[in-house]
């Protein structure tokens, strides 16, 4: 499987530094997916950084790396040395015929983020938590 495109970059694990990670990712993909889908994209990235900032660092300091990788699908990993996190063991049904505000704040953005992707995994290897989302490409566009 031939890759289009690989790069990768480490980010200071702060909420002041989103908006800079969401263009970074979406410089990178933009010209491999239609708008709707790069949308998806967004949203999925954007609650797996900020789960990682919260919850992974709380008010430690730490990096993300972020992996890109593309060829049939793309492949953003995410790195970072937080709180050991799975996110598979948490995700639980959400029941979508309850009102939304009526919810309590949280746990919404791993239901986001398996939402917007095709596939996530994690595994836990040395002192990483290491997070993968894919989403398939449509290779005609």
């Amino acid at each position: 499987m031939k890759v289009l495109f690989q790069q990768s970059k480490s980010f200071d694990a702060q909420l002041i530094n989103l908006y800079q990670m969401l263009i970074w990712v979406r410089e990178r993909v933009s010209k491999y997916f239609p708008q709707r889908d790069l949308e998806k994209i967004e949203l999925a990235t954007e609650e797996a950084i900020v789960n990682i900032i919260k919850h992974g660092y709380k008010k430690n300091k730490g990096k993300i790396l972020i992996e890109i990788i593309v060829n049939r699908e793309l492949s953003l990993i995410f790195k970072d040395k937080g709180s050991k996190f799975n996110p598979l063991s948490v995700k639980e049904k959400i029941d979508k015929t309850k009102d939304l505000h009526k919810k309590k704040e949280g746990g919404l953005g791993i239901f986001f983020i398996f939402e917007c992707v095709d596939e996530v995994s994690y595994q836990r290897k040395d002192s990483y938590n290491i997070l993968t989302l894919k989403k398939r490409r449509n290779l005609s566009y």
